[in-house]
Formats: C-alpha cells, sequence, structure tokens
C-alpha cells in the first residue's frame, strides 16, 4: 500500500512510525511545514517526495492511505476531510474532529467516497485492556458491577488539550469495555492552566457504576495507569498496561495441608517479560496500524469506526459541560 505521512513531530520520528515496520506499506510522501522536522524525516526515512503542504501532496500523489499526525489538533477535520475528498483513507491521531457534528459531518462524506477514518485510540490495542475484556466475557466473571480507572500525566499546555488529547482516551477505554456510558457527575480541582484534575463518575446501560480519575498534576515518569473492574466475586486488575491479575474466588485452604493451585479458582497474572528481545512496545500502537492497513487492504471498516467516533465525542463534549457548570471547580492561589 503507498502511504503518505502528514506530521514530522519528534514523535512520529522516534517512535509512532518504527510502528510500522513490518506492515506491507511504501512511504510515498511525507509533509510537514516545519523544514526541520521535513528534512530529519526524510533523510532517516529515504523519502522519495517531501511537501509543506498536505492538500499539494494529496494533488500530486497516488495514495491508498495517509497517516495523520499534526501538531495541532484544530486541524484533524480538515486534513481528514481534504483526504476523504481525495479518495484516500485515513488513519489520524486522535481527537478526529473537535465536535461530534464535525464527526458526523465525515461520516456523511464517508458514505459517498467509501474512504475509511480511524482515530488514535491505541488503548483499545493495547494487549492488557484486550486480555482485561476477554476475561470480562467468561461467564464466570459475571456481571460487570463496578469500574475504577486512574490516569495521570504531567503538566499539559491547556485544560481543553488536556480533555480531548488525554481524558478521551480514557473515556473511550472505558465505553470499550463497559458498552455505552452516561456521565453522572464530575468533580473538577484546577491548581493552574496547565495543572488540572477530575473526577467522573458514569453509569453504564446495564447499570454499572464507574468512576475515572484524570489529572495533568503527576510527574508522567511515573506509573501513570491503574484500572480495576469488579465483577461478580471476581476482579480484574490492570497496572500500567504493564500487569493484569485476574483475581477470582479462591478456595478455602487449610492448616497443616499441602495444596496445589486451583487451577479454576486461584488468581491467573500475566506480566511483560522484560528478558525477551523485542521492539514491541506493548501500549497498542503496532496492533493499531496492523488492524488499520489490513482492513483497508482486505476493504473493509477499520474499528473503531466514525459512528464509533461520534460516541466517544459526545462523551466529550457532555464531560465539557458538565465542567462548565461544576460549582465545585477549585483553583488554588
Amino acid at each position: 500500500m503507498r502511504i503518505g505521512l502528514i506530521g514530522c513531530s519528534s514523535l512520529v520520528y522516534n517512535f509512532v512510525y518504527d510502528c510500522t515496520k513490518h506492515l506491507p506499506i511504501t512511504l510515498s510522501a511525507i509533509c510537514d511545514p516545519d523544514e526541520q522536522n521535513r528534512i530529519r524525516f526524510a533523510q532517516r526515512y529515504h523519502v522519495p517526495r517531501i511537501y509543506t503542504d498536505y492538500t499539494e501532496m494529496l494533488d500530486q500523489e497516488s495514495l491508498d492511505a495517509v497517516i495523520s499526525f499534526p501538531d495541532e489538533i484544530d486541524m484533524h477535520f480538515m486534513i481528514v476531510k481534504a483526504c476523504m475528498e481525495s479518495g484516500v483513507h485515513v488513519l489520524t491521531e486522535r481527537p478526529v474532529c473537535l465536535t461530534a457534528e464535525e464527526t458526523k459531518e465525515l461520516l456523511e462524506l464517508q458514505k459517498k467516497t467509501n474512504c475509511h477514518v480511524m482515530q488514535r485510540l491505541n488503548k483499545r490495542y493495547t494487549p492488557a485492556y484486550i486480555m482485561a475484556k476477554e476475561i470480562m466475557q467468561k461467564e464466570e466473571f459475571g456481571e460487570l458491577t463496578m469500574y475504577l480507572a486512574k490516569y495521570q500525566a504531567s503538566t499539559y499546555e491547556s485544560e481543553h488539550a488536556f480533555i480531548y488529547k488525554h481524558i478521551i482516551h480514557h473515556l473511550d477505554l472505558a465505553r470499550y469495555l463497559m458498552g455505552e456510558l452516561t456521565l453522572t457527575h464530575v468533580d473538577v480541582k484546577r491548581v493552574d492552566p496547565t495543572r488540572i484534575g477530575f473526577n467522573v463518575s458514569f453509569v453504564n446501560e446495564s447499570g454499572a457504576i464507574g468512576l475515572l480519575q484524570s489529572g495533568s498534576l503527576q510527574d508522567g515518569t511515573y506509573p501513570m495507569e491503574q484500572v480495576e473492574i469488579t465483577g461478580v466475586g471476581q476482579l480484574i486488575s490492570i497496572d500500567n498496561i504493564r500487569s493484569v491479575e485476574y483475581r477470582r474466588s479462591g478456595g478455602v485452604r487449610k492448616a497443616g495441608k499441602v495444596d496445589a493451585l486451583y487451577e479454576m479458582n486461584d488468581t491467573l497474572k500475566w506480566s511483560l517479560n522484560n528478558g525477551h528481545m523485542s521492539n514491541f512496545s506493548y501500549i497498542g500502537f503496532e496492533n493499531l496500524f496492523y488492524h488499520f492497513i489490513h482492513r483497508i487492504w482486505e476493504e473493509d471498516s477499520p474499528t473503531p469506526d466514525l459512528a464509533d467516533a461520534v460516541k466517544t465525542m459526545e462523551l466529550v463534549e457532555t464531560l465539557c459541560a458538565m465542567i462548565a457548570m461544576d460549582s465545585n471547580a477549585v483553583v488554588v492561589k
């Protein structure tokens, strides 16, 4: 497949593009308005054609798909729309748009162009969360009852950016694991414009309750993610996406007796083997790119698709509206 790349920032140069190296693709052209980014990327990856304007690249190149990672999130909608109008599929950085209405507009455009769009919500493709979802679907796990998640980050450039670039991941992940959600309450803690914390409460359609705590109040080098998912007598615990524990009901053990493992009751645990020599990152990028490229190759829709993106964006808009009305928001002097 012939691929064009829009946006050659340090993230793309140092990490993102390397995640595509096992895929059946050819990088035909890149585009970035920053000269240093363009030259550095082209030299490392031996790119044949370089552009400063993505509309020119779309006009001049015969591309099957575009990977779009521009620096500014307010460019995403315009770039994705232009790609679709040029007959090109898109894997875009999150969020695909800034409003649900814009996402619906792209969904209508997809029906006319048959071009597919997938946004980079890699949490769904992280092995730890895929394992958690598989466990939740086992009969022994029982009814989903509670969901508790903590996601932290370093300071962000603004509250708006933090919501649309960080919290969107975790609202989408909760939808992936729990189904459709209704937000019920939000508490806000503001230290300054770059350091904010949120507690977001929600319920799913079957009545399971959840709490998401997310903030830009921590050093990003610390462990940043903890998730607990409760069934009935069972618990799944995911620690920083590098380990999964399935804590089952357990068996009654008596003193004076040496027991073997209780195959159907004792805790199961998966954790990374750091002794393996592998460039696989376990944060979902490789799996996400693989899914996108192979679905397009098979002329099928990648998931999550634009219809799914509308639902996640509606949650984000609801969150923003609740934050705007929150009387408990505190600014610390």
